[in-house]
This record gives C-alpha cells, sequence and structure tokens, in this order.
C-alpha cells in the first residue's frame, strides 16, 4: 500500500515498517494496520480541527490545567498559538489517560510510540488473530449481553475511582477482543473531579450501554447504573470493589425550619452586639407584612328566582347615512366628462418666436 503522507516521517525513522492497510476510520482520527518493530500494531493518525467532526469540544476541555501560564494566556485569548496548544493538548490527553486507566486495571490498548500527531498502539486481535470488531457489529445471546455488561460497568466504576469519565463511550468505542472488551478513543475523556458536565458524561455513557446491551436482555432496561455510581462518588464511598444494585432512589431533604430560624436569630444578636459596640444606634426593625383583611363572605340566594337579573343593553341605532347626490352616484367616466364640461379652459397664450440673433461682422439679410 502507498504510505500515506501522515506516516512518511515515521516510516522514514525507522518506527513504522510497512503500512498494511486502513482498519477503520472515526470522528477523530484515522486508523491503520501496519508492522512496528516486527509486530503488527495500529497507527492512529489525528485529523486536523478542520476536518473533525466532533461537536462542542469547549465542554470536555474545561477543569483540564496547563502548567505554562503562556499558554494559558494565549488559550484563553484563543490566539492562533492558543489554538495550536489546544490541538496538542487534545491529542496528548489520549495517551495519558491510556497509562491511568491501565494501572487501574481497565483493559485498554497499550501505546507505543507517539510521534508527530500519530500514535502507535498495540493491535486488539480476536479469537483468530484477526482485529478485534466492534460491539456494535455483533450478535449477541442473552447471556453473554449481561456478562459484558456487568464487566464494562465495572470499568466504569474503575475509571470513576480514577478520576475520569470517558465522555464517548457507546458500542462503538468498545472493541470485542479475545480477553474480553477493551475500551478505545479517549481523547474527550474528562476529569470528574473538574468538569461540571461530568455527571452528564457518564450518565449518558452507561446510558448507551444499557440502551445497547437492553436489545439482548430486556432486564437490563430498567437498571439506574449511573444515577446509583455518581451519588456513590460523591459521598466518597465508591471503590472498584463496591457491589451495584442497579436501583437508585433520590433523599429528599426535609428543611429543618427551626435550626433556620436559630441561625437568623443568632446573626441579629451579633448584628446587634456589634452595633452597640461602636456606639451606632439599633438597627431598623424588619418591616412586618400587612394582615390581609378578612372578607365577610356574600349571602348566597337560596332561590335562582331571587337573583337580581342583568338587564340587557339596548343595541345602538345604526346611524343613517345622507343619501348620495346624482354627482356622487354618477360613474367614474361621467364624473370626469362633467368635470371637463363644467370647468372652462383657461386661454393659451401664443409663443413668442425667439429671434436668432447675428453675429457680429454678418451682413443682414
Amino acid at each position: 500500500m502507498r504510505v500515506p503522507e501522515s506516516l512518511v516521517s515515521l516510516v522514514e525513522l525507522g518506527i513504522i515498517e510497512e503500512v498494511i492497510r486502513p482498519l477503520m476510520s472515526g470522528k477523530e482520527a484515522q486508523v491503520y494496520l501496519v508492522v512496528a518493530r516486527g509486530q503488527e500494531c495500529v497507527a492512529k493518525v489525528y485529523k486536523e480541527a478542520n476536518d473533525r467532526t466532533f461537536k462542542h469540544r469547549s465542554a470536555y476541555t474545561e477543569g483540564r490545567q496547563v502548567r505554562n501560564t503562556r499558554d494559558r494566556r494565549a488559550m484563553k485569548k484563543h490566539s492562533a498559538y492558543g489554538r495550536q496548544k489546544e490541538e496538542e493538548g487534545w491529542r496528548d490527553i489520549e495517551a495519558e489517560v491510556i497509562f491511568r486507566l491501565r494501572d487501574v486495571g481497565v483493559r485498554v490498548p497499550e501505546p507505543k510510540e507517539y510521534i508527530d500527531k500519530v500514535l502507535v498502539m498495540e493491535l486488539v486481535t480476536d479469537k483468530n488473530g484477526n482485529p478485534a470488531p466492534r460491539l456494535a457489529d455483533l450478535t449477541l445471546q442473552q447471556e453473554q449481553a449481561e456478562e459484558l455488561f456487568e464487566g464494562l460497568i465495572r470499568d466504569v466504576v474503575k475509571m470513576l475511582c480514577a478520576g475520569l469519565v470517558h465522555g464517548d463511550l457507546s458500542e462503538f468505542n468498545i472493541l470485542a477482543g479475545e480477553q474480553g472488551p477493551v475500551l478505545i478513543d479517549f481523547p474527550q475523556a474528562v476529569d470528574a473531579s473538574k468538569n461540571l458536565n461530568a455527571r452528564k458524561f457518564l450518565l449518558r455513557d452507561v446510558g448507551n450501554l444499557t440502551r445497547f446491551f437492553g436489545r439482548f436482555s430486556r432486564g437490563l432496561r430498567n437498571l439506574q447504573y449511573g444515577e446509583e455510581m455518581w451519588a456513590l462518588y460523591e459521598r466518597g464511598e465508591l471503590t472498584p470493589d463496591t457491589p451495584l444494585t442497579g436501583r437508585y432512589r433520590p433523599k429528599k431533604k426535609k428543611t429543618d425550619v427551626s435550626s433556620l430560624l436559630e441561625e437568623i436569630l443568632e446573626l441579629e444578636r451579633e448584628n446587634r452586639e456589634r452595633r452597640e459596640a461602636l456606639g451606632l444606634p439599633p438597627a431598623r426593625p424588619a418591616r412586618q407584612p400587612r394582615p390581609k383583611a378578612e372578607e365577610k363572605p356574600k349571602p348566597k340566594s337560596e332561590k335562582k328566582s331571587e337573583r337580581p337579573r342583568r338587564r340587557r343593553k339596548p343595541m345602538p341605532k345604526p346611524k343613517q347615512t345622507p343619501k348620495q347626490t346624482t354627482r356622487q352616484s354618477a360613474k367614474p367616466e361621467q364624473r370626469s366628462e362633467a368635470n371637463r364640461s363644467s370647468t372652462p379652459t383657461p386661454p393659451t397664450k401664443p409663443r413668442r418666436r425667439r429671434r436668432r440673433r447675428r453675429k457680429p461682422g454678418t451682413p443682414s439679410s
């Protein structure tokens, strides 16, 4: 196969020995099957910003910190240099997330090299040694679907315990490998503690898994792992081995009115003591609402006949228009003729003939 321009530099450096074929194309990158250091690998070439179809990227980059203050200011101003640094940060985050997830026990492809916008990773294969298919391309049995669903929910729990949310998890970003499902595609991963949209992304990820596996097992459709998972994470009670039930009921907190009144009285007392220490007059009392006047109930009539009847107002008589004169009733053509005959035409003055001035030196005729 002809080597793509994006992989020429890696071929010249000797990192990639051969480009076999394109493997797949997504919203963020183009993936090629290559031979690197004597074994088959995957080369992920990230697309430019103009060629990507990923929307609302700012919601995913919220909370990402940049150490260099110059880069931070440039990214805040959205200058050309700042946009360049944003692109680099968007691509560099995937390798960092993969290493963090591998350390906590989540199945991910192991990265090999990252040079010139190209990430060389391990090739995930199936039992026959071929590139592993996506879950979206498989038809599952009920028991197999339930087993895979429980394993993926446990992977999402491990990610959340590590402080990460995938952000775009679905059946299209999971490979059916020989050892089990493998998660891929992490440029949009968000920090669960710093991104305000983390809860929304987590519920959407778990909802995508529930919807997909619910096609093969109806018992999975009504499970609410996402809400239960996030509630435990907020309380600091979530661990990789925390048992989940899939049932979630939000707790309704009752307002403690007595404690609220005690706090208000305490603040008023502190304000009064502070004003007395400064020699100021006492504060003006709060304005009390006016008591509502009691309305006397109107006596209801026992019989309907005793109720006063409303008198109807007489209808106004239509105004009589004056009769039209013969001149008004006449047709426009007749009116124009009558006007012409009645109005005398003014006498026209004869036009004066202008005499041509004779040029000096010419004889008169």
